[in-house]
């Protein structure tokens, strides 16, 4: 049996759960329409990756646990891996064992590889068996790139980003309802105060990151994929409002950065014309705001929000540095340890923080030095700063469709500066899938040199 409860930090009094289970049926006949509709090769694990995405975090409610056997509940990101995994034996055995591998590996997928292992030393050396789960979430990461990259089917790709953009209009929707009518309309997860008696909008995720981080991945996809330019509009200013009543300071820049590279390096649009969008965002802007005026103006959202509320974090920082010396090489493979939990319990006076059961670093490189050590971390940034390079090298006027993995692995190198979104968790999901399709993209760009190569040899 699921307990629910873990899933809302809030009173339960306040939670409707006939609406969630509505939500999931409405979010699976979205999807079957979609896989109908759709030109896809492998309709059966599209379905399952679309609701999964439309779903959002909602579909955590749907995990079903084995009793005895925590280790193996079935967990939607879990069926997804282990789908994959399948598929990809599938795959091998269709091909007769002659599934092809390119051994001349991209450097991200080089430091990927060292970071998965380096880490999972760690665990074996400080933490095993308790942080088992750790280094299954790595190999669960890598299972997922590999099996979306072994999909190499561009209306596959097509109808993930449609399912992102699916949820990213619903959640968008929803966090409009939670800031103005209902403030735990559809609400999982927290229910973190913005300002006032306000709550941040959380849309269908558990945390207001998730659902910004979404909804930015889904203005990259409208931004490349969508035609109609009044759709467009209409979706990026959407998307753009739902990101706003998150009042999460790191979306605002990266939405903002997001434009700003699409419509500057990509699009390379006259500044003028930007200086005009930039007017049209900033009235948005005020006319939202002016709703809530009193509130703001009567809060601590001015200092909290809006000024440089640095100090804890810098406390994390020198937690980390101050006590990686006693194990530079593997780290300390968790956070179950004295020294953590007394500091923690100054920093944050959060008992649950302090043990580790929920927080962290709030640094995804600073959480990696902590947990696996100096090389493990050198690795994991690498990781992270050579997937954006390798991206943003391919070539954007034959195929704009690379500019989405791209920006995915830009979200996720700047989010990890102020959140640790390590592996498993929803971020680093939506990465792999987004390195697996720009991996995929490759794969069908050479066969189509193959094919066009063929059909110019004389006969």
């Amino acid at each position: 049996m699921n307990d629910i409860t873990q899933y809302f930090s809030f009173d339960l009094s306040d939670v409707k759960l006939m609406h969630f289970y509505a939500y999931m049926a409405i979010a699976a006949l979205i999807s079957f329409i979609l896989v109908l509709k759709s030109e896809s090769k492998y309709k059966i694990e599209l379905f399952f990756i679309s609701f999964y995405l439309i779903s959002g975090n909602i579909n955590d409610l749907g995990v079903i646990v084995i009793p005895g056997f925590s280790l193996f509940e079935i967990q939607p990101k879990r069926f997804i891996y282990l789908m994959l995994l399948f598929f990809m034996f599938r795959k091998l055995i269709k091909s007769k064992g002659k599934l092809e591998f390119d051994l001349k590996l991209p450097w991200f997928q080089i430091a990927l590889y060292a970071y998965i292992a380096l880490q999972t030393v760690s665990i074996f050396v400080n933490a095993f068996p308790a942080e088992l789960k750790t280094v299954l979430d790595a190999v669960a990461f890598l299972i997922i790139v590999i099996g979306i990259k072994l999909i190499a089917d561009k209306p596959s790709y097509d109808l993930i980003g449609r399912s992102i953009i699916i949820c990213a209009v619903i959640s968008s929707i929803v966090s409009i309802i939670q800031i103005g009518i209902d403030p735990y309309f559809l609400r999982i997860g927290d229910n973190r105060v913005a300002f006032g008696q306000i709550l941040r909008s959380n849309g269908v995720f558990r945390a207001e990151y998730y659902h910004s981080y979404l909804l930015i991945i889904a203005v990259t996809w409208t931004l490349t994929t969508i035609q109609k330019t009044q759709l467009k509009i209409a979706l990026l200013s959407l998307f753009s409002i739902g990101v706003f009543v998150t009042f999460h300071r790191m979306s605002w820049v990266i939405l903002t950065l997001v434009f700003l590279t699409y419509f500057l390096y990509i699009e390379k649009i006259a500044i003028q014309k930007l200086m005009v969008l930039g007017m049209l965002g900033l009235t948005i802007l005020l006319g939202l705001t002016i709703f809530f005026y009193k509130d703001i103006v009567n809060s601590t959202m001015v200092q909290e929000r809006l000024s440089d509320t640095s100090g804890g974090r810098d406390q994390y920082r020198a937690l980390v540095l101050d006590n990686i010396g006693d194990r530079p090489i593997f780290g300390y493979g968790n956070f179950e340890h004295d020294f953590f939990y007394r500091r923690m319990l100054e920093i944050t006076s959060n008992r649950d923080r302090a043990s580790g059961k929920t927080g962290g670093i709030h640094n995804g490189y600073l959480e990696s030095l902590f947990l696996y050590g100096i090389p493990a971390s050198i690795c994991f940034a690498f990781f992270v700063l050579l997937t954006v390079f390798y991206y943003a090298t391919r070539p954007f006027k034959e195929e704009l469709y690379f500019v989405i993995p791209f920006f995915v692995s830009v979200i996720y190198l700047i989010a990890n500066l102020t959140n640790s979104f390590l592996f498993l968790t929803y971020l680093s999901v939506l990465l792999a899938m987004h390195i697996g399709i720009g991996m995929g993209l490759n794969e069908i760009k050479k066969e189509e040199s193959q094919t066009e190569a063929k059909s110019q040899v004389p006969k």
